[in-house]
């Protein structure tokens, strides 16, 4: 049985409940999203709750809502065909005047002129396939930063994981990716290192530093990466932004799942396999 003392345990909790609320944000970005609902999800105070946010993340919960809407805004007009102003009323904006002085102090560029620069170069398109996945209960350790330092993230989850993480160490390696490198800032890119939980594992104590969470089931839309993750971005934009417009889809606020077929470790880069997975709606 691993021990974990008071405190560290207590350190750990403030953490896990201002994730909770990342979470939600990040599920629910179509929702009205008010500050009171979020601090009561975290169970905080109102008064606690904006410091404890800014503190542990960096922004204010509102900046934090409104980057996430700005940045998925510019995703839509990179890769979809959406008229700016229905792509303005989806990410909260009451008038296209509005979206356009914000997109302008995110971007510095028009909605517009963002979409006939950031287009994507016609390329090849990967081949998808639509299967239903289960839910996978996972054990899991947050990355901040840039996509490329991820590794930092796998070598704190088998560390500070423990004995649990040595179980699971033969079991499935999966990666939840929030961003998009091309339009949130390195610093603030999201990234989860998990390891699927078996069915038969009971209750067990979370290891300091990591949380265990849930990729929801569902119908999923899935590719595949072959070679090194330097050039793993390609084959998001050919599946995202030339394979899925094209298959009648529409796609959830679920982070995107990277299942590692090849251990990354002992694979030669060339040799990597990844399955990119992301849930419809």
């Amino acid at each position: 049985m691993l021990h974990y003392d008071a405190q560290v345990a207590g350190r750990a909790a403030w953490g896990d409940r201002i994730l909770r609320v990342v979470d939600h944000v990040q599920a629910h970005l179509d929702d009205e999203l008010q500050p009171e609902d979020l601090a009561q999800r975290a169970g905080l105070s109102l008064h606690h709750f904006h410091r404890v946010f800014r503190g542990l993340t960096g922004e204010s919960v509102m900046g934090f809502v409104r980057r996430l809407r700005l940045e998925r805004a510019a995703q839509r007009l990179r890769f979809g065909d959406r008229p700016v102003t229905e792509v303005a009323f989806g990410s909260g904006y009451g008038s296209h005047e509005a979206f356009t002085r914000a997109f302008r102090s995110r971007f510095g560029q028009s909605p517009s002129d963002y979409r006939s620069t950031a287009r994507v170069a016609l390329g090849s398109t990967p081949a998808v396939e639509f299967r239903e996945q289960p839910a996978k209960r996972c054990l899991a350790r947050r990355h901040v930063g840039p996509y490329q330092d991820c590794g930092q993230a796998w070598d704190a989850l088998m560390d500070k994981g423990g004995v649990l993480a040595a179980q699971l160490r033969q079991g499935e390696g999966f990666g939840l990716c929030y961003d998009d490198p091309e339009v949130t800032p390195a610093s603030r890119l999201r990234y989860d290192a998990c390891l699927a939980l078996p069915e038969s594992l009971g209750e067990v104590p979370c290891p300091d530093g990591c949380v265990f969470r849930t990729v929801p089931g569902g119908r999923y839309a899935v590719t595949t990466h072959a070679g090194s993750f330097d050039t793993i971005f390609e084959t998001y934009v050919g599946f995202i932004g030339r394979s899925l417009p094209f298959a009648g889809v529409e796609l959830t606020n679920d982070p995107i799942v990277e299942i590692y077929l090849a251990e990354p470790t002992t694979t030669p880069p060339d040799d990597l396999l990844t399955e990119i997975c992301v849930r419809l709606a």
